[in-house]
């Protein structure tokens, strides 16, 4: 299945739960909590580096590698993307 059927696939079937219990326990039902972690440290790391907290600071405060905040410092670096406007 290719990135943007399976993003429509998906989009599908989340845009459909209007409530906040719904949509946890539906995450909860479908990720791994490993995927859940990896999923909020993301948002967590687009967050911080939205709030201008460098890239260091970012990896040694979450006990990351800087190899991941710089994955998530290029949404900023070439092109503000959807994600942002929700952070």
């Amino acid at each position: 299945m290719q990135e943007n059927n399976s993003i429509e696939k998906i989009s599908k079937v989340f845009l459909q739960i209007k409530d906040k219990v719904d949509f946890e326990a539906s995450l909860a039902d479908i990720l791994t909590p490993a995927e859940i972690h990896d999923i909020a440290e993301r948002i967590r790391i687009l967050e911080m580096l939205k709030a201008w907290i460098s890239q260091r600071k970012i990896a040694l405060e979450l006990g990351i590698s800087i190899t991941t905040v710089t994955r998530g410092s290029r949404i900023f670096k070439y092109d503000w993307k959807a994600i942002t406007k929700y952070l």
